[in-house]
């Protein structure tokens, strides 16, 4: 029988046609010599299956005594709003409820500020918002409680936030030592109250039921509809015309773990306000800031609305990142909640110690981006320019950047720039040591006399041009204050001192002070005249 013939003739012949030829041979080993370090191409070989980890339960548990789920992980691993330390940790209350009960007024009302934004629309609240409040107990006795407003549970007007909105909820309730379920008493229990009733229950929280909107004592026997959810007796109160709200805090007193020496917290070294456009990173860098997911970064612009504290740690000092919303031209913002998102972002501004503006490498400087700097600069504030998503740029030089952006921000032309990527996690916390510079030099002071001797010296090198015939006299200058540092300049008249010159010696002091990165509030005052009476002389 011919060869050709013999079984499996068929199968050689195709396997020996995809054998390599000598030529293809030497054409690879040819490729290996000039890529001594690139991969061969050949059969991929399985990796061998490895033995999946035994399970080990986390040591951390919820205030309820269970083992945190995997979508409470996070808010067991960080216990940042709830700091344990030798003396114990701060009691979490979190508030809950389906949207439009009243969660964010009876925060309000119990933080005493309009931290959260309220409206009418569902799904207002997103993140959770959080504060340290102190509440005063039946017998006087002060605590402190980390207080955490949620987001309506049931409906989010966008489906690509909601899976974020739900973590959040879940990690508030995980903490807490004590959730206030917010109900409408005008309303009674719906179908949406009972699913959150029956969630309280399978997650083994501590319960407390409020009736809000009850603004007249003979609107009361209301509540008693709310008795079906099995709870207990509800508090009845009103957020909006604020009453019952000491009742409402003696009861949260009474169902609080023991007080420890945890709840004298005291003030973190500064607040770093994080301010930008939509879609830069803000959140994100949060994040990372605080090793947790503690606000929603989403591609979905807008997500953020309320400005929110995040409590984080480094190098064993506590500091407080607010997250902001991001900012548009006003004939952009579309409803009120925007517009109350904007204005708490200029406010984070001002009552932040230090502020970041954070911008995308990828897109130009923007007239908001000089907006948030105006307003930084009207409070003296001082400021980090932080450049973000800096990985993705095509080998931009350092210095070409930094030209440009004194190009289009030069009234800050002193503040330092950080060139960093939040999802590569580079240079984030060189922002944060940066701002301990920034506070440090802050609050720093310059003795009269080399004070005096500056200004003497760049009031000799340039004079501001004469008025009238007549000529600016410096008498003598003082700093007053400390954050932001302020100069004072006593002068014969003011007006004979324009402002392209107070400009002029505002750059010689940031060139020859301690104050080379930070603002500083110059101000010309003409030096009193002291005349006496007769009856003194």
């Amino acid at each position: 029988m011919p060869k050709r013939y013999k079984k499996g003739g068929a199968k050689r012949a195709r396997r020996n046609a995809r054998r390599p030829t000598d030529e293809a041979l030497l054409k690879r080993a040819a490729k290996k010599r000039r890529r001594p370090n690139a991969k061969v191409q050949g059969k991929r070989r399985r990796p061998k299956r490895e033995a999946a980890p035994e399970f080990v339960p986390s040591p951390r548990v919820t205030a309820q005594g269970k083992p945190f789920t995997r979508r409470q992980r996070s808010a067991a691993e960080l216990g940042q709003e709830s700091p344990d330390v030798p003396g114990g940790r701060v009691p979490v209350v979190a508030i809950v409820g389906r949207p439009n009960v009243g969660k964010s007024s009876l925060f309000n009302r119990l933080a005493g500020s309009r931290i959260a934004i309220e409206d009418e629309r569902p799904g207002t609240t997103r993140d959770r918002v959080s504060a340290l409040v102190r509440l005063k107990a039946a017998d006087n006795t002060q605590r402190v409680v980390q207080l955490f407003d949620t987001a309506g549970i049931g409906i989010v007007d966008e489906a690509e936030v909601l899976p974020h909105v739900e973590e959040q909820i879940d990690n508030a309730m995980a903490a807490a030592d004590l959730v206030l379920f917010v109900l409408d008493a005008r309303d009674g229990v719906i179908a949406l109250d009972l699913q959150v009733a029956d969630r309280l229950r399978r997650g083994g929280c501590k319960v407390l039921p409020v009736a809000n909107k009850l603004d007249d004592p003979s609107l009361d026997d209301l509540a008693n509809a709310l008795f079906e959810l099995g709870l207990g007796d509800p508090q009845r109160v009103s957020a909006r015309s604020a009453r019952n709200l000491k009742g409402l805090r003696h009861a949260i007193c009474e169902l609080l773990p023991p007080k420890s020496e945890a709840e004298s917290l005291d003030a973190p070294e500064l607040l770093l306000a994080v301010v930008g456009r939509r879609n830069v990173g803000k959140s994100s860098f949060v994040n990372v800031l605080a090793d947790d997911e503690r606000v929603i970064a989403s591609e979905l612009a807008g997500t953020t609305r309320d400005s929110v504290d995040v409590r984080f740690t480094f190098e064993g000092k506590s500091f407080v990142a607010i997250d902001t919303a991001g900012v548009r031209k006003k004939q952009s913002l579309q409803h009120s909640v925007e517009f109350f998102s904007q204005s708490r972002a200029f406010r984070a501004v001002r009552r932040a110690s230090v502020v970041v503006l954070m911008l995308d490498a990828l897109e130009p400087v923007s007239q908001m981006d000089r907006k948030l700097v105006e307003v930084a600069l009207q409070s003296h504030k001082p400021m980090i320019i932080a450049v973000n998503k800096w990985d993705l740029t095509n080998n931009v030089d350092h210095d070409d950047y930094i030209k440009y952006l004194r190009r289009k921000l030069g009234q800050i032309d002193y503040a330092p720039v950080v060139f960093m990527s939040v999802k590569e996690r580079e240079n984030v916390f060189e922002v944060v040591a940066l701002a301990r510079e920034l506070h440090s030099q802050s609050g720093q002071r310059v003795g009269t006399g080399e004070l005096n001797r500056m200004i003497n010296a760049a009031f000799e090198r340039h004079h501001p041009q004469p008025r009238q015939n007549r000529l600016g006299r410096i008498f003598y200058s003082t700093q007053v204050s400390v954050f932001p540092p302020q100069i004072v300049v006593f002068v014969n008249e003011p007006e004979l001192f324009p402002e392209n010159w107070r400009t002029y010696l505002l750059h010689r002091l940031h060139e020859t002070t301690v104050f080379r990165d930070i603002p500083i509030k110059l101000k010309f005052k003409a030096r009193e005249r002291v005349e006496l009476d007769d009856r003194q002389a």
